[in-house]
């Protein structure tokens, strides 16, 4: 199976403090998410420059089609203890 990468996310500073437009930020990310999914799921952004996506109820045949769409944004499954999740990194437009 092969996955096209979309070529990341990216967002301008327009913001005086450096951080990006989270409404731009979650209409890119929206774009390229099942739409049938998005009740589902938890989308954050991070301070630290990265959108966590979380599940909350997915059946493992959504599961792979949401890891699919997330790898095609540049994003990694995260293994955590109670707090598994997708990341996947913003890089600036400058």
């Amino acid at each position: 199976m092969r996955i096209e990468p979309v070529g990341g996310l990216a967002f301008n500073e327009s913001r005086p403090d450096g951080r990006p437009d989270s409404r731009s930020v979650f209409s890119e990310v929206l774009r390229y998410l099942p739409v049938d999914l998005l009740t589902d799921i938890t989308i954050l952004l991070q301070d630290t420059g990265y959108v966590t996506i979380r599940p909350i109820k997915l059946a493992r045949a959504d599961w792979c089609r949401l890891d699919l769409s997330v790898k095609k944004m540049g994003g990694i499954w995260v293994r955590g203890s109670g707090f598994s999740h997708w990341s996947i990194p913003l890089t600036r437009l400058n």
